[in-house]
């Protein structure tokens, strides 16, 4: 929000830490304190993965690569957690799996077995997140209200609960999509090639779809009285990271 501009209902004021609003109404989240702050190196951290994958396939073949990205895989896990992202409780589940996954790979050196079984995964989460609406089980409900600094009464919110749930599904929707291209897209390249390729088709268009999902839930939410909007959500958010960051 500029200099000048009026403050949107809802936002908190020099020393309140909530501002309670009518029934409906827009509450604020507060001064910053609890902002959601991811590391640096979020999003490297993945390329690094594939980087390392695609090196060692090249000079040092399949074994090795499966290796070098299975533990860079299991340190991002585990350092995601640590810092508040990704799948917590789920550390110990997910770790056995990537490293089952890593040791299958390695001892049959057979890259359609290893990506098969990532393919087998995808699908599997596809299937959990389409399904985790109905049940009452969606996982992004917490992560999206942290990280545009939505209080817990708006998390509560039918308005944003039912906007989130809707892209929940549709991202299952999206990665289920995205396994069964990967099936087709195994056939025809080579393991670093489709290590590589994959990383930059996907890339996009997780961003696009990132940038779609933002659009619709910022029309959902005006639907209650005093959003100040995404844009300002995001600045706001931004404007607390920093200054979280000063103070440590």
């Amino acid at each position: 929000m500029t200099a000048g501009e009026p403050e949107p209902l809802g936002t908190p004021g020099p020393g309140d830490s909530e501002i309670e609003g009518g029934a409906g109404e827009w509450v604020g989240a507060g001064d910053g304190d609890d902002a959601f702050i991811p590391p640096w190196w979020v999003g490297y951290d993945t390329l690094l993965a594939v980087v390392a994958f695609v090196v060692l396939f090249r000079y040092s073949g399949l074994g090795p690569a499966i290796g070098a990205i299975t533990v860079v895989s299991v340190l991002s896990g585990i350092l995601r957690v640590r810092q508040g992202i990704g799948v917590g409780k789920l550390l110990p589940l997910v770790t056995v799996c990537v490293v089952a996954r890593g040791i299958v790979g390695i001892i049959t050196d057979n890259d359609d077995i290893y990506f098969g079984i990532g393919i087998g995964y995808k699908f599997a989460i596809a299937a959990g997140l389409v399904l985790s609406a109905p049940l009452k089980r969606n996982p992004a409900v917490d992560l999206v209200a942290r990280t545009l600094g939505l209080s817990a009464a708006m998390r509560s919110h039918e308005a944003y609960r039912s906007a989130v749930d809707r892209i929940i599904v549709a991202f299952g929707l999206l990665l289920g999509l995205a396994a069964g291209f990967d099936i087709w897209f195994l056939g025809v390249t080579d393991p670093d090639e489709y290590v590589l390729f994959r990383y930059l088709i996907n890339w996009p268009l997780y961003v696009a779809f990132t940038a779609l999902s933002l659009t619709f839930l910022s029309r959902r939410l005006a639907r209650i009285p005093g959003f100040p909007g995404i844009m300002n959500l995001l600045e706001q958010q931004a404007e607390a990271r920093s200054a979280a960051r000063k103070r440590r």
